[in-house]
């Protein structure tokens, strides 16, 4: 009689090791495994693929994806790639809001922004963007009297602009 309830003891152990050893093989699964799944269906930038520009003569701070070179020179900034161009111009207004200076550019350009959209840029930055021919621009308006205007003329960038407006910081 001993000797089977030392055989049942024995396997009544290692039936309860294997099921910790099993129950923590799933709590580390469940943990360490992403739970949602979200296709890559645009060209966003990954953000692991991101180098922060700061230029200290123009004042502002971008997110700008690894793939483009940059190129500062007087008050524009240009983000070179092998699809084209992306440029940051930095100009003074005496404009009071953005929406008056937008307005004004259009008349005195003889142009229409088109598709224009008001904006909040990092909480504090009023902003529109929209398309003036095919290219599309963000004009943002900083408290000083100050205007950035971001823009680029090749569709396969627009996601990469959207990006890096969305990023932008003044840094007075």
């Amino acid at each position: 009689m001993k000797k089977s309830t030392k055989i049942k003891t024995k396997h009544g152990l290692i039936i309860i090791i294997v099921f910790v050893f099993l129950f923590g093989l799933v709590i580390y699964v469940v943990t360490n495994t992403n739970k949602t799944y979200v296709p890559q269906t645009s060209t966003a930038i990954n953000t692991r693929d991101v180098k922060i520009y700061s230029s200290k003569s123009m004042k502002f701070s971008i997110d700008v994806p690894e793939k483009f070179q940059i190129d500062e020179k007087f008050s524009r900034v240009t983000l070179a790639s092998d699809e084209g161009n992306i440029y940051i111009e930095k100009s003074n207004t005496d404009f009071d809001n953005i929406d008056d200076y937008v307005n004004s550019l259009d008349t005195k350009n003889n142009s229409t922004t088109l598709d224009k959209k008001s904006l909040t840029i990092n909480k504090n930055l009023s902003a529109i963007s929209g398309m003036v021919s095919n290219q599309k621009y963000y004009f943002i308006y900083t408290d000083d009297w100050t205007i950035f205007t971001l823009f680029a003329d090749s569709p396969s960038l627009f996601p990469d602009l959207d990006q890096i407006a969305q990023s932008f910081k003044y840094t007075p």
